[in-house]
Formats: C-alpha cells, sequence, structure tokens
C-alpha cells in the first residue's frame, strides 16, 4: 500500500477518551506534538494535527496519553461485580470490543484484544497432542466457587480443538485457549483469539444440568472454537462478509455436533431453527446475506439471523448440491490459501469452483445478494404431471409485479411413495413441468436442505399427512415433518392457504414421538395464539383446547419420571409436553405441577422437580393463579441461589404472572439492583404473554425509553430485543399507529432495522386476523373445540361489546352537547368573555380519555380468558406517550411522572384562574372562541370515527403496503427495507 504525506493522523476514538499526543520518528528520537486534537461523534474518529508534514518515508510512533472510563454498558473495557456462595464481594473488569468498542478503552484503527482482570478460579485440561504432537493447555475461568461447574465446557473445547484441527488439517494456531464465564455480559459469547467470554449460563452447567442444556452449551463452545480458524486465522475483508464467517461457523458447529454426538439428531435441530430466518427472510424489511455496511450502527444490526442461520443454510443447500466432502475439502483449500490474511465471499466461491469443477458463484450469488427467498407453488395438471411455479414468499402475501421477475436456482430434491431416493432436479426458470404420479404422496425439498417454501394442493398434502401413521411415513424423517408442518404454517400467515387448513393437517401429528417436531408444533401454535390473543374469551378458550389434546396425551403416555438412561431425546419431549399441557390449562398437570412445586420450594427437595421441568413448572404455577405467594417464592429463590440457570429460569418466568400487582412488581423489579443489565429483558419478556401484559409493557417501554436508550444505545442486542418484546406481537391497527406515533420524532439510526420489522410484523398479524377470524371460529365450532357453551358465551359477548360501543358514542354525544353549552354561557356579557383555552384543554382531556378506550379479552392464568376495558393514551395523541394520562406507577421514570402531575395541575388550576382571564380579552377574541369550538366538534367526531376498526379502516389497511408505510415519520422513510427480527417467548 502507498502512503502519503501529511500533517493529520485519525485513529478511531470515542469522544469518552481525553487525549494528548506526541508523535516521533521509529529511529530519530525528535518529539513533535500534536497542535489540536479533534472529535468526530458519527465517524467515532479523532483527528491529531501536527504542526509539520509527517513523510511517509519516515517510520514514525505515535504516542498517545489519554484518560478513559471504565464504565458499566457491558461495552469497551468495563467492571463487572459478583457475590461468591460465602457473601464476599469480588470486583472485575473484562471487555467485548465486538464491532467497534475497542475504540472506547484505547484510541486504535480497531486492533481487537481481549482482557479479563479480576478474581477468578480456573480449572485446566491438555489436548492429546495426537494431531501434531503439541499438547495445547485449555483453562476455563469462573467466578470464585463456580469453576467446577464448567468440567463438561471444558471437555468440549479439548474435544474441539483436536476435532477443527483434524478438519481444517491445521493445527490450533497459538499455545494456548481459554474459556471465561464472565457475570455481566451482553451476547452469549465472544470468539476473542485464545480468550472467549461467555455469559455465565452459556458456559457453566451444575449437577442438575438437563439434556437441553446440554446441547445449548455444546452448540455455544463448538461455534466459538470454530472461529479460531475461520473468522480468526481466516478474517473477513469487511463487514459486508460477516455473513461468511458467522454463516460458516454456524454450519460447522453442526457437523461438528452431528459427528461427536451421533445420537442428538442435531439436524432436524437445525431445521427446526431454521424456520425463524425463513421468517425473518419473508418481510420485505429483510436485507441479503451479502450487505452492505457504511458506519458503525449498520456494522451491529446485521449480527442478525440472516447473517447466521440464513448463511449457515445456503452453506447446507451447497453442500447437499456438491456434496459434503466436496465441499469440506474446499473449505480446506480456502483456509490454507487465506490463513493469516483476509478474504471475502468471492474468494470463497472461487476456491469452491477450483476444486469442485462447478460454477458455485452461479448457483450461489442469487442467494446471497437477493433478499428473500421462493416458494414452489404445485398445481396437478393431470394424474401424472405438475406445474412448478416459483415466486417471492412474503409473509403479507401481496407480491408486487416488479417482485414477479425474481428467479432462484432451486435444488428440488424430490421423493415419491415410489421411489423414496431424493432425485435432484435444478429449477431455474420461472416454471417447469414434470411428470409425477399424483395419485399417490409426494414431497420436494427433502431433508429441507434447500431453502425455500413448497405450497402443495390439499390433496397432496392430506396424502402426506395420511402417510405419517403408515410405513411409508417412516421415508418422512424428523426433518421432512418439521419441514411439512412449518411450511403449512408460514403459507397460513401469510393468506395463501387458510388457516383451518393448518389446524386440520395437526390431527396427523396426534402419534407424533420425535421432541424436535412436538417443538415446532409448540412453536406454530403460540403463534397462531400470540395472534388470536385479542380475541373473545370464548375463541381463546376453544383453541387452548386444541393444544390440550395434542399436549395431553404426550404427557399421559410419557409420565413425569425420568428413568435412569433414558434417551434425552425422550426426555426433552416429556418437558415440552408438560408444559405446553400445563400452559393450556390440564387440571391434572396444573395440580401436580403445583405440588410438585411447593415441595421443591418449602423443603428446597431439588430431587422433586428434575432440572428439564423447573421453567415448565414454575411458568404453570404462575399462570394459574393470581396470588402472590408463588411469585414470591420464586423471587426469593432467585435471590439464594448461585447456579447461573436457576437464576435464568427464576428471572424468565416472573413475566407470567399476569395479575396488575404483579406486572407492576415485574416491571419495577427489573430495574432494581437486584437484576443485572444483562437480565433486564430476561425479566420482562414473557410480560407479552397476557393481553394485559402487552398494554403494560407498552406504556413501561414508553416511559423508559430515553433512560434505557441512553444507557444501552451502544448495545445494539439490546435495543433490538427491547423493541421486538415491546411491540413485536401486536396485532391490531390501534397498536400500529401507536408505535409509528411514538417513534415519530425519533433519530431510529441505530435501530431502524428492527423497527421496520416489528411495524411490517405488526401488519401482517392485522391481515391474518381480518382474513382469518371467521374461518377460525368456524373450525373450532365443527371440529368441537368450541362448545354449546362456548358458544353461547361468544354470543353473550358480541351483545355485551355492542352495547358498550353504544354507551360510549352516546356519552360522546352527551359531551359534545354538554360542552357546547358551556361554551355558549361564556361567551361575553357586558363586554367580558371567558377563557377559551381552559374550555379547550378540559374537552380535549375528556374526549381522548373516551376516544382511546379499548375493549380487549384478557387471558387469565389458566389460559382463559376475562373482558376488560383499556384506555391506552398511546392512541390519543402522538405528542406525548402513553404515561401522560394514566397514574403513575413507581416504575415510571421521573419524566413520565412530571408531565403527568403538569398536566394534573393544568387541569385543576383552569378554574382558579378562570375568573382573572375573563376580564383580560378583547372583542376579537370571541371569533378565535367560535372557531375553537368548530374544531373541538371536528376532533371529536373524529376521535369517534376512530374508536372502532371500521370496515373502512380495514379496507385502508390492506392496502397499507410499503408506499403508505412510507408516508411514516421522516425518521423512517426509505428505513423500511432493511429490517431484522429474532427471538422467542420464553427462554
Amino acid at each position: 500500500m502507498a502512503w502519503d504525506d501529511t500533517s493529520n493522523i485519525l485513529p478511531h476514538s470515542f469522544t469518552t477518551l481525553n487525549c494528548n499526543t506526541s508523535l516521533f520518528p521509529y529511529i530519530i528520537i525528535i518529539s513533535v506534538t500534536a497542535t489540536s486534537v479533534s472529535y468526530n461523534i458519527e465517524e467515532e474518529t479523532i483527528t491529531l494535527e501536527f504542526p509539520e508534514l509527517l513523510y511517509a518515508s519516515t517510520a514514525w510512533i505515535l504516542d498517545v496519553t489519554y484518560i478513559g472510563l471504565i464504565n458499566d454498558k457491558l461495552t469497551g473495557f468495563y467492571r463487572s461485580v459478583y457475590t461468591d456462595a460465602e457473601h464476599n464481594v469480588h470486583h472485575f473488569t473484562t471487555t467485548q470490543f465486538q464491532s467497534t468498542h475497542a475504540r472506547g478503552a484505547f484510541p486504535c484503527w480497531d486492533e481487537l484484544l481481549a482482557w479479563t482482570i479480576g478474581d477468578l478460579e480456573y480449572i485446566e485440561a491438555y489436548t492429546s497432542g495426537e494431531f501434531n504432537g503439541d499438547r495445547i493447555p485449555c483453562r476455563l475461568y469462573a467466578p470464585v466457587g463456580l469453576a467446577g461447574h464448567g468440567k463438561y465446557s471444558l471437555d468440549l473445547a479439548v474435544q474441539s480443538v483436536e476435532y477443527f484441527s483434524r478438519l481444517f488439517n491445521i493445527p490450533y494456531p497459538l499455545p494456548k485457549l481459554d474459556l471465561v464465564a464472565v457475570p455481566d455480559f451482553s451476547p452469549g459469547a465472544m470468539e476473542n483469539w485464545g480468550l472467549i467470554t461467555f455469559r455465565l449460563y452459556a458456559l457453566l452447567l451444575d449437577e442438575y444440568g438437563g439434556n437441553d442444556r446440554k446441547r445449548e452449551i455444546a452448540a455455544t463452545v463448538i461455534h466459538e472454537i470454530s472461529h479460531q480458524w475461520f473468522g480468526n486465522l481466516v478474517t473477513m475483508d469487511w463487514w459486508s462478509d460477516l455473513w461468511l464467517f458467522e454463516g460458516f461457523a454456524t454450519y460447522l458447529a453442526y457437523i461438528a455436533v452431528d459427528d461427536l454426538f451421533s445420537g442428538w439428531d442435531i439436524w432436524s435441530e437445525f431445521v427446526k431453527r431454521l424456520q425463524e430466518v425463513l421468517k425473518h427472510d419473508a418481510l420485505r424489511t429483510s436485507h441479503p446475506v451479502e450487505v452492505g455496511v457504511a458506519n458503525p450502527s449498520d456494522i451491529t444490526q446485521i449480527f442478525d439471523e440472516v447473517s447466521y442461520m440464513k448463511g449457515a443454510s445456503v452453506l447446507r443447500m451447497l453442500s447437499a448440491w456438491l456434496g459434503q466432502d466436496q465441499l469440506l475439502k474446499g473449505v480446506r483449500k480456502f483456509m490454507l490459501k487465506y490463513m493469516w490474511g483476509n478474504a471475502n465471499t468471492e474468494d470463497l466461491w472461487e476456491t469452491l469452483a477450483e476444486e469442485c469443477k462447478v460454477d458455485v458463484p452461479e448457483f450461489m450469488r442469487k442467494w446471497t445478494r437477493q433478499t428473500g427467498y421462493p416458494v414452489l407453488s404445485i398445481t396437478e395438471l393431470d394424474e401424472s404431471t405438475v406445474l412448478i411455479r416459483q415466486n417471492l414468499f412474503l409473509s403479507t402475501g401481496d407480491v408486487r409485479e416488479e417482485e414477479e421477475d425474481l428467479i432462484w436456482p432451486v435444488p428440488l430434491s424430490l421423493a415419491t411413495a415410489d421411489n423414496v431416493t431424493p432425485r435432484n432436479i435444478m429449477l431455474n426458470t420461472k416454471e417447469m413441468v414434470l411428470k409425477l404420479d399424483t395419485t399417490k404422496w409426494y414431497k420436494f425439498n427433502m431433508g429441507q436442505t434447500g431453502f425455500y417454501r413448497v405450497a402443495y394442493p390439499q390433496k397432496t398434502l392430506d396424502l402426506l399427512g395420511q402417510t405419517l401413521g403408515s410405513k411409508d411415513g417412516q421415508m418422512l424423517d424428523a426433518a421432512n415433518r418439521i419441514g411439512l408442518l412449518t411450511d403449512a404454517a408460514a403459507l397460513v400467515a401469510s393468506g395463501h392457504t387458510p388457516t383451518s387448513n393448518f389446524l386440520t393437517l395437526l390431527k396427523y401429528f396426534e402419534d407424533e414421538d420425535n421432541y424436535m417436531v412436538w417443538v415446532e408444533i409448540s412453536y406454530r401454535l403460540q403463534e397462531l395464539f400470540s395472534v388470536w390473543l385479542e380475541q373473545p374469551a370464548p375463541i381463546t378458550k376453544a383453541l387452548f383446547g386444541v393444544q390440550r389434546r395434542l399436549f395431553t396425551k404426550v404427557v399421559k403416555r410419557l409420565g413425569w419420571t425420568y428413568p435412569e438412561d433414558e434417551d434425552p431425546t425422550i426426555a426433552n419431549l416429556r418437558a415440552v409436553a408438560i408444559r405446553y399441557a400445563g400452559r393450556a390449562g390440564d387440571p391434572e398437570i396444573v395440580a401436580e405441577a403445583r405440588r410438585r412445586f411447593w415441595e421443591f420450594m418449602g423443603n428446597r427437595d431439588l430431587s422433586a422437580i428434575h432440572p428439564d421441568l423447573r421453567f415448565p413448572v414454575f411458568e404453570i404455577v404462575l399462570r394459574t393463579t393470581t396470588g402472590v405467594e408463588e411469585y414470591e417464592a420464586i423471587v426469593n429463590y432467585y435471590r439464594e441461589t448461585y447456579v447461573p440457570i436457576e437464576k435464568v429460569v427464576s428471572l424468565s418466568v416472573l413475566g407470567y404472572g399476569h395479575s396488575p400487582e404483579l406486572i407492576h412488581r415485574t416491571l419495577t423489579f427489573a430495574l432494581s439492583p437486584e437484576v443485572r443489565s444483562q437480565d433486564i429483558l430476561t425479566v420482562i419478556a414473557t410480560l407479552r404473554s397476557s393481553v394485559r401484559g402487552r398494554s403494560e409493557l407498552w406504556n413501561f417501554m414508553q416511559c423508559h425509553w430515553d433512560t434505557l436508550y441512553e444507557r444501552h444505545c451502544d448495545d445494539i442486542r439490546f435495543l433490538d430485543y427491547f423493541i421486538l418484546i415491546g411491540i413485536g406481537s401486536f396485532s391490531s391497527l390501534d397498536w400500529y399507529r401507536e408505535v409509528q406515533a411514538f417513534f415519530a420524532g425519533k433519530d431510529t439510526s441505530n435501530y431502524e432495522r428492527i423497527l421496520a420489522t416489528c411495524l411490517e410484523g405488526i401488519r401482517m398479524h392485522i391481515l391474518w386476523l381480518e382474513r382469518d377470524r371467521e374461518n377460525v371460529e368456524h373450525w373450532l365450532r365443527v371440529n368441537g373445540y368450541l362448545t354449546a357453551e362456548l358458544d353461547e358465551e361468544l354470543t353473550r359477548h358480541h351483545a355485551q361489546l355492542e352495547h358498550q360501543q353504544q354507551l360510549l358514542h352516546q356519552q360522546l354525544l352527551q359531551q359534545q352537547q354538554h360542552h357546547q353549552q358551556q361554551q355558549i354561557m361564556s361567551w361575553p356579557v357586558n363586554g367580558t368573555i371567558n377563557n377559551g383555552a381552559g374550555v379547550h384543554s378540559t374537552l380535549g382531556h375528556e374526549l381522548a380519555l373516551a376516544s382511546s378506550g379499548r375493549s380487549r379479552s384478557s387471558s387469565s392464568a389458566d389460559g382463559f380468558s376475562s373482558s376488560e376495558t383499556y384506555y391506552t393514551p398511546g392512541s390519543i395523541s402522538s405528542a406525548t406517550s402513553s404515561c401522560s394520562s394514566s397514574p403513575p406507577h413507581t416504575y415510571q421514570d421521573e419524566n413520565c411522572l412530571h408531565l403527568y402531575q403538569q398536566q394534573e395541575h393544568n387541569h385543576h388550576n383552569h378554574h382558579h384562574h378562570h375568573h382573572h382571564h375573563q376580564r383580560q380579552h378583547s372583542r376579537h377574541q370571541q371569533e378565535h372562541q367560535l372557531q375553537v369550538l368548530q374544531a373541538q366538534q371536528q376532533q371529536q367526531q373524529q376521535q369517534k370515527s376512530q374508536f372502532e376498526m371500521t370496515a373502512h379502516q380495514m379496507n385502508e389497511y390492506k392496502t397499507l403496503n410499503h408506499s403508505s408505510i412510507a408516508t411514516a415519520p421522516q425518521t423512517l422513510e426509505g428505513r423500511m427495507e432493511s429490517l431484522r427480527v429474532s427471538g422467542e417467548d420464553g427462554l
């Protein structure tokens, strides 16, 4: 690289560093001091200006004296604290520099390092040295008293170092490997070269650790160790190639787990996880795998499911096309060629093409450079011919004309009833006609190795469902069954088929015995329940009946006891079945959960609840009671236990406490000193599971946004998840508008992707609900879930709701008449006039309160519902947050409390100053008063018309596509095409 002579040097630095600099030649010690030091906040750089030209031909040493802050924001160089089992307090410091936070610790050009300094214990093991003769020391560091819980992870580390040394045919490149458990840590883990840092629960496993925990820890540890080669030894050219290293590390970790733990059926786990990125990438707000990066906030926002799981998925698809052995040969060649250097996506494609003699770039570019993926629509032309057509798949179902031209190279991988060995066919065009016996079952995308969905005719879907219980069904392994189920669910949500088709398909899975398949059934049902949560109580009760029938049958088959040497997948299935049968209100399971809960809490008998059942039992108990005794027992257990995962479980279930008091306590507790900053969202995430919880969580989010944003603005993961749990589950036009209004005046550049993704997700929920509300009700009635008793309750609910609306409309009319009379009486007599501003303020306050009333069905703890009316001021005005007209709670911040008190003060003092202002007005203000009254009447009529979701509004919303979203606040304009979302309810 050629360097130019200059008088300015621009390293990266945050403004929190106070720098003084001097510079001198490497050989001749003549010091030159900078004449000025200036910061660029947006670019995160510091400009050091020197009085004379610095010649490029001279080697210089830059000496910087600076003062910085050791912060508590979990980024850069920060401090942490923990208390051990003997109640001793320990302090230490650690770092989290990815992606651009090294510049918060020292001025630099982002040369990443990692430190951890403090009171830690460690355990040690060595690799065998069989690969190259060198025994590598692997050490695991943990807070005092917890190092012993790291043995499982340490053994994994040793195995992984040896495994990847063989896989890449390259020895581990460093003289040691350290794994450090950090009490305060934002990401799950960070692959610092030679010193990998983890959250406590991501690394440590106590003696009661369940099977799920072992799988989670193994996946995390192996993923980070794979980065020691793929990401560290060979590093990306620039952040636009982030996917290459995160996607490859994810894919390689699954290969390693499958080889090291063959009984875990890890590829079914992969297919299950694949569904989240398929859901995300079906939104217009997604982004390509290869995405441009222009600033630091862009970098952090692409650490998402697209970079990780879509990247891993297209690599798995490539592996299925080339063969895994061929792919790995090409990867080894790539690693040897670029080790100790940098590479990009094209470097990999060219190396693979050279090794495999296949045009890899042509196949892969569309998958990494185009946003989204196709759905294959199958049309049966006759009994021996099908037409296959590919189109962009969108969750909202509204593909535009210009998007019709998108085409991907799609490997079909077809199996039939007559030939179960997959046949590989490449679809490179928009359409293809294929000879196929349509009187028997057939399935595309065998093994779910392709990144696309398939829409079958209903007849074929029924044939596939019927095979599940037959001998032929054995050919559809767990991955294929998951694919069949999830494709059907996605096509329902997008409007390709009615929701009743998915509910009917579920009956074929009643005898299912695979853990991963049942997890996917539970996820798809919860997605449906989340959208239908605010529907009348009889509907939600009937839907819980569907869930109860499916999962209770599994519990009765497996029971609560864990036999010794039981297949881990059966043990995992038991926990899933108990959780969702109990969540649906099965009385026997609820009773047994409560009995075990109090045996566990009352006597601290850890054997009363198997570790795999702690979360399900805690959740069931909180969902099925309105008392505080159980809630307090869980909080006390959190305070007492020193086992990291037990703390996480305890925090995670608190949001299932659904009474107003418990919701308030949960929100208050989340911001208390007892909860680490990294765990705030863990506490409040499950509040989304009830209508009241969603409403209060949204109020909480608005009240605390400024405070939490200021604290976590550098932690985009926190902001993304905070936004997701705060608004991602909404499913009404009112909510949509409130969210738009709240973010209207804010700089959204740090979280623009997730915000637009959530808005598009809300839109999808609204369209789905409006489209299939009656379809679901009809299916529930026909299939006996909406019983005569529930049907009668539903009729009463509709009548009551209609009556409430009529009363509210009458109240609005009466208020209008009353205030008209007040205005007339206040007109000038003997040359005086009342102050119209006060009347306007009062009327505006009362109308706003009335117009914001919304009747919702609130799910109760046992999964059943009660009718409630909420006044959500966010729908009143975009000028104030929701807390501005609701009673202040202790979890609201000072700004919200002050705003509320100021409004109440103004309203109270209006009449006190009324007569004083009367005599101050001149005649021309009478005309102004009349204008105010007319404006009030117009405002009242508008607010009245917005109370109901009219047919006109829904027609308006159905056309709410990208062009109408672009009319949202200016700060969101043009940002709606590149956002992300990930995450799930609970752990």
